[in-house]
């Protein structure tokens, strides 16, 4: 069973009508019903199966009735894909504050809360709850796959929630590595250059060839099913629409990037250690 988190639109709805084709079963959570129950419909005339769960990725009571509602119907949840996220919301990091009644009103923080918070809290810390508690056996096939952006590498000027949170889920990916290797779950960061819907970012992306989501989609299920463990723990690096990159774990050695390695390496591996100890304990 693979349950999707924002699957109506984009990369979500690409996402979930490909692994329909390959059989799977499919949950899909999201707060747009009309669009959801049409990819639902849309998987059915292909054969295949499919639900729909309306739920708010910020709302932790509709997350729990999502992954419930997936083992009831289907018994198990063998891939989570968290693919909602927004486009920068608000005026945050400018330094020029807006006024109601004399008093400056609070910055608008949903492009934060979605892309980060709504990943974090939500569809990780409960995805990975229902891919253990539904194993039914040490090598059945398990994954947790991220999506990121060419903006978790490289910043997207004025764009600083985005980048931020982007950023921020390359870095959950890296750090739960070692958490899901040791629980045999495959996880991995899809990092697309999508468009953007925004004024500044078109102009920053001026000349670049846009990416169909189809694209990506296929980069989602070929990082969920790829039997190598060895790629596990990677980024999928789609810069544009040529050649898709796959960036191993430990590819960042040259130049100060080696330095920085060599210096860090002891303090992470006294980090596992201790990491390792206590889930002995």
């Amino acid at each position: 069973l693979i349950s999707i988190v924002g699957g109506a639109n984009g990369i979500g709805r690409e996402t979930a009508i490909l692994f329909a084709r390959y059989s799977a079963n499919i949950v899909i959570g999201d707060v747009n019903s009309e669009a959801a129950s049409k990819v639902v419909k849309e998987i059915r005339e292909l054969g295949g199966n499919a639900i729909y769960v309306q739920c708010n990725v910020l709302q932790w009571e509709n997350q729990i009735t999502l992954f419930e509602s997936a083992v009831s119907h289907f018994g198990s949840v063998d891939v989570v894909i968290p693919c909602a996220g927004v486009s920068e919301s608000g005026d945050t990091c400018s330094g020029v504050l807006a006024y109601k009644d004399g008093k400056p009103l609070p910055p608008d923080m949903s492009t934060l809360e979605i892309n980060l918070l709504g990943q974090f809290t939500v569809p990780v810390h409960l995805g990975l709850n229902y891919l253990r508690s539904t194993r039914t056996g040490a090598d059945q096939w398990k994954a947790l796959i991220l999506i990121g952006s060419m903006a978790s590498w490289e910043a997207i000027p004025l764009t600083p929630m985005y980048t931020s949170s982007k950023f921020a889920i390359r870095g959950l990916m890296r750090s739960l590595y070692p958490l899901v290797e040791h629980d045999n779950i495959r996880i991995a960061c899809v990092d697309p250059h999508t468009p953007i819907l925004s004024l500044t970012a078109r102009l920053v992306l001026t000349g670049s060839e846009l990416l169909p989501a189809t694209r990506v989609a296929q980069t989602v299920l070929y990082a969920a099913t790829d039997p190598d463990p060895a790629t596990s723990g990677c980024s999928w690096l789609l810069p544009d629409n040529g050649p898709i990159m796959r960036l191993e774990r430990e590819n960042i050695r040259e130049g100060t990037y080696g330095v920085i390695n060599d210096r860090i390496a002891r303090f992470k591996n006294v980090r596992f250690l201790a990491f390792v100890c206590s889930q002995d304990n």
